[in-house]
């Protein structure tokens, strides 16, 4: 038997039989990962496990006991899971059957973010693959997501299956004739502006509906602590940035780029739920200027013409966006909300570096602006 920490999970892996013969090592070896580990939730995966006996049933029944709430057991087989469902022991545990597994050798790919890439399944169904990244606990807390959102009322897709594609994760999403905003741009540039004002009046609705979920602004908060790639100073000036936002219980999704909104005869639809939260709009608002504004700057600045990640949009993007989240063209008001954002911009490009590598000159840089911004003194937010 081995174990793995995956988040806040401690996940035992079983080999292939739990019986007489082996039921003590499988409970001994089981107390131990847990003694290791004591803090962690216990989750167990029988993807090995072709054979469990009624006693190695009672030594799950012993440790859900201990635990005091039902247990996970994932990757379950056919015939394990009908063990589990004869004996009553689905009422106390959490069985997850085995994922299917998919290739997606000839499938189309019909987006990419920063998250993964999402394919075309079938004619019903689309596929988003994770990075490697993305352990099943991130995965499977992003179904949970969906499912929560869309019975929330927000327009998301359907959350079917979690799925393995050779060694990463991914979800099945019920999407008819569906294809990602990024992609619909990159193919058709002269629909930037009518595509951009419908985009914003999409997330301006998504925002307006309220969310029972954990603060975004709270998460940020302690994120703010742990972050190691920024000085003192730059920790500092985060703090205060984060800790004049007044707290809200709007929908934020916390990752709010093209390529995670589908457009479905018409409609817009949002996937890739991991992040999503409740909060000021000031955090996915921020994310779209980083993501379509700031980072054109930069390529103009030093004349490139690409970049690794989603795609970069010209100047009438965020003009557009703006002009349409806000309902106005007026030039002063634009360039005060550009103001307010621009902090929370960088704030937001320099957590990401607890998830990727930015090159050492770019955080500098950042950080540089950062601290300019404070130096011209904080703006309270006014929308």
């Amino acid at each position: 038997m081995t174990s793995q920490v995956e988040g806040e999970n401690l996940v035992i892996f079983f080999d292939k039989r739990v019986d007489t013969n082996n039921s003590a090592e499988v409970e001994a070896a089981i107390n131990k990962f847990v003694a290791a580990n004591p803090a962690l939730n216990l989750a167990f995966d029988a993807e090995n496990l072709e054979y469990i006996s009624s006693i190695g049933l009672r030594i799950l029944l012993k440790f859900r006991k201990r635990m005091k709430k039902n247990l996970v057991v994932r990757n379950v087989s056919k015939d394990v899971a009908e063990v589990f469902e004869t004996s009553g022991f689905t009422n106390f545990f959490d069985v997850q059957k085995k994922m299917r597994r998919i290739s997606v050798d000839g499938l189309q790919q019909i987006g990419k973010g920063t998250s993964g890439v999402v394919y075309r399944l079938d004619a019903e169904n689309i596929l988003k693959v994770y990075n490697d990244n993305w352990t099943l606990a991130d995965v499977q807390l992003e179904r949970a997501n969906s499912q929560q959102a869309f019975l929330s009322g927000l327009d998301t897709a359907i959350a079917y299956d979690v799925v393995r594609i050779g060694e990463n994760f991914g979800i099945v999403y019920e999407l008819l004739n569906a294809v990602s905003l990024d992609k619909i741009l990159i193919e058709n540039p002269a629909e930037i502006e009518p595509y951009t004002k419908k985009f914003a009046d999409f997330v301006k609705k998504q925002h307006q509906i309220e969310f029972d979920g954990a603060s975004g602004l709270q998460q940020r908060i302690e994120t703010c602590k742990k972050i190691t790639a920024v000085d003192a100073e730059t920790r500092e000036i985060m703090m205060k940035f984060l800790e004049s936002v007044p707290e809200r219980r709007n929908f934020s999704h916390g990752d709010l780029n093209l390529s995670n909104v589908i457009v479905q005869d018409g409609n817009f639809l949002l996937i890739d739920m991991g992040e999503i939260s409740c909060g000021h709009p000031i955090f996915d608002i921020s994310w779209i200027y980083f993501m379509y504004e700031i980072r054109r700057r930069i390529l103009q600045r030093f004349n490139k013409k690409s970049y690794m990640g989603p795609t970069v949009m010209p100047e009438i993007f965020w003009q557009t966006f703006a002009q349409e989240y806000f309902n106005t063209k007026d030039a002063a008001t634009l360039a005060h909300f550009d103001q307010e954002i621009s902090p929370f911009a960088l704030i937001q490009v320099l957590f990401s570096t607890t998830k990727r590598t930015l090159p050492p000159q770019a955080i500098v840089n950042y950080q540089a602006l950062l601290k300019q911004a404070w130096a011209q003194g904080i703006i309270a937010l006014d929308f």
